[in-house]
C-alpha cells in the first residue's frame, strides 16, 4: 500500500514539472505596430506611454512601423532638417523596425538617406532595386529579429507600386531606383519560412493588396500593413494569415500578440488602442513635442474664409484658381491624391493650414494643349484608379460613366455652359502630375519654380476673403444608351 502510494505522489509529481516546463517553454510576443503617420507627433507621448507599459509587463515587446511616417505636417515637414521630429520621436520610443512608404521619398533621396542615417532602427524594403544612378546606395530586404529566449522573427520589407511601376510619389524623386512586383518578389522568399518560427511582411501594400499576398504567399504568418489607412479593430484572417493594420495619422496603436510553443505558434491576436482615449502620457516625450508645435510661425493669419471649404470639389476649386492667377494660364489642374485636407472651416486661415492642404513641395509645369489632348490627360488621370481623379480652372467637365464605371464620353464646357471651342490652350499641371503621368505629349513644357502651397497661399492673402461654398466643376453623369 505504501509502494502504491508512493508511485502515485511520484507520477503526480512528473505530471506537475511537465506541466511546469510546458508553461516556461511558451514564448509570448507583443509587437506594437503603427502606419502611416504623415507626420503627425501630438500622440507619441502616449505611444511612448503605451510602450512603457507593454514592456513592462512583457519581456519579449516590439515596436514597429509599416511606414509613410512624413508629409502631413507642417511642423514636421517645413522644419529646418525636414522629417527630423518624426525620426527623433521614434528613437525615443524605441522603434526597432519601419518599412519603407511611398512617402519616405518625398523630400528626395538624399534628405531620405540623412534621416536614415540618424534612425537608431532599420528601414526595410525588399522590391526596391538600385542602380549607380541613385543616391541609395545600399538595402536591407529582410531582417530577423530575436526574443529573450531566442525565438527568431523573420520580418521581410514590400512597398506597393502604381500602374508606372512606381510608388505613389513624384517619380523624379526616384531617379536611379527602379520596383519589382511585391506580391511576386514575396513569393521568392518562401523558403525564409524554413529558417524562422514566426514569418511577417511588414508591408506598404494596402488591405487589399495585403489579401491577395496571403492568398498567393500563404508562407506569412501575420502581415503587418499600411498605405490604406484602415482600421483592422481585430485584423483579419485570410487563410493562416493575420493581417493587421492600425488606421492612420497615430490616432491607433496595433497590439499584436503571438504565443509560440516548441516552435510552433499555438495564438496570434490583435487589438487596436485608440491613443485619442489613451489617458496616459509620457512626461519627457510631451515637453519634446510642445517644443516642436512651438512655431509661432505657422499661426499667421493669411485670409478669412465666409464659408467652409469642403471636399475635393471645393478645396481643388481653390487650389486651381490659385494656379491660373499666379501663372496666368487657360485651364490648371489639380490631381486629388495631392489635397490633403478635408476642410478649411469658416474663419481665419492659416499658414499651417495651407501647408497641411498642399504639403508635397510640389512646383508648377505648363503646356500647350488641344481638346483632345486635354480629354486624353483627364481620361488617363481617371484610369488610374477608376474614378474621377481630378479638379479643375477654367473649364467645366462632364464625365459621362457607364455602369461598370468605365468613361464613355467626356465633355468639355465654357464656365456659361457653352461648349469648349477646339483650339490650342495654355495648361497647367503641378509636378508630380508631369512626372507621373505617362503621356507622349506631354512635352514642350514651361517650369514654374513656384511652390503649390505658396502659389495657395500668396492667393488667399492676395483676395483676403474666399468663399467656394457649391462649387463643382466636374461632374459624373450617369451614361444613357444614347450618350
Amino acid at each position: 500500500m505504501k509502494s502504491i502510494f508512493k508511485t502515485s505522489f511520484f507520477l503526480t509529481l512528473f505530471l506537475f514539472s511537465l506541466t511546469i516546463k510546458s508553461q516556461n517553454d511558451t514564448t509570448e510576443i507583443i509587437i506594437l505596430h503603427t502606419n502611416d503617420m504623415h507626420a503627425m507627433i501630438d500622440n507619441f507621448s502616449k505611444l511612448a506611454s503605451l510602450a512603457e507599459e507593454y514592456r513592462k509587463n512583457y519581456e519579449n515587446v516590439f515596436l514597429f512601423s509599416a511606414g509613410d511616417l512624413f508629409t502631413g505636417n507642417p511642423i514636421v515637414d517645413q522644419y529646418k532638417h525636414k522629417g527630423l521630429p518624426i525620426v527623433e520621436l521614434m528613437n525615443k520610443v524605441q522603434y526597432d523596425l519601419s518599412c519603407i512608404g511611398n512617402h519616405e521619398f518625398d523630400y528626395g533621396q538624399k534628405e531620405f538617406i540623412s534621416l536614415m542615417n540618424i534612425a537608431s532602427f532599420p528601414f526595410i524594403c525588399s522590391n526596391i532595386n538600385i542602380s549607380e544612378h541613385s543616391d541609395l546606395k545600399s538595402k536591407k530586404g529582410y531582417i530577423k529579429l530575436y526574443t529573450k529566449d531566442n525565438v527568431s522573427i523573420g520580418v521581410l520589407g514590400l512597398i506597393q507600386i502604381e500602374k508606372n511601376h512606381y510608388p505613389a510619389c513624384n517619380p523624379e524623386n526616384l531617379y536611379g531606383l527602379s520596383f519589382d512586383d511585391p506580391i511576386k518578389t514575396a513569393r521568392k522568399f518562401k523558403t525564409y519560412k524554413d529558417s524562422t518560427d514566426i514569418f511577417i511582411a511588414l508591408t506598404h501594400l494596402g488591405f487589399e493588396q495585403d489579401k491577395k499576398l496571403a492568398k498567393k504567399n500563404q508562407f506569412f504568418d501575420v502581415i503587418i500593413g499600411g498605405h490604406s489607412h484602415t482600421e483592422l479593430n481585430q485584423g483579419h484572417i485570410k487563410g493562416n494569415t493575420l493581417i493587421v493594420q492600425a488606421g492612420s495619422y497615430l490616432n491607433y496603436a496595433g497590439v499584436l500578440k503571438i504565443k509560440i510553443s516548441d516552435h510552433k505558434i499555438i495564438s496570434k491576436s490583435d487589438t487596436l488602442i485608440n491613443l485619442n482615449s489613451y489617458d496616459k502620457y509620457n512626461e519627457e516625450t510631451a515637453k519634446i513635442i510642445n517644443a516642436y508645435n512651438d512655431n509661432p510661425d505657422f499661426d499667421e493669419v493669411i485670409g478669412f474664409a465666409k464659408n467652409d471649404i469642403t471636399g475635393n470639389d471645393e478645396l481643388g476649386a481653390l487650389m486651381t484658381d490659385a494656379m491660373q492667377d499666379t501663372m496666368g494660364v487657360d485651364i490648371s489642374f489639380q490631381n486629388i491624391g495631392g489635397i490633403r485636407l478635408d476642410k478649411i472651416p469658416s474663419g481665419d486661415i492659416t499658414i499651417k493650414q495651407i501647408f497641411e492642404l498642399s504639403p508635397f513641395g510640389n512646383t508648377f509645369v505648363v503646356y500647350k494643349l488641344n481638346t483632345g489632348q486635354i480629354k486624353k490627360l483627364i481620361k488617363y488621370s481617371y484610369k488610374l484608379q477608376n474614378s474621377n481623379e481630378i479638379q479643375v480652372n477654367g473649364i467645366q467637365i462632364d464625365l459621362h460613366v457607364k455602369e461598370n464605371n468605365k468613361i464613355k464620353k467626356i465633355i468639355l464646357k465654357n464656365s456659361d455652359d457653352s461648349k469648349l471651342e477646339n483650339k490650342t490652350y495654355t495648361v497647367a499641371v503641378n509636378s508630380y502630375m508631369a512626372a507621373a503621368y505617362e503621356l507622349n505629349f506631354l512635352k514642350d513644357e514651361t517650369k514654374k519654380g513656384i511652390i503649390d502651397a505658396g502659389c495657395s497661399g500668396n492667393f488667399i492673402k492676395k483676395y483676403k476673403t474666399i468663399d467656394y461654398k457649391g462649387v463643382k466643376r466636374v461632374n459624373i453623369v450617369k451614361a444613357t444608351y444614347n450618350d
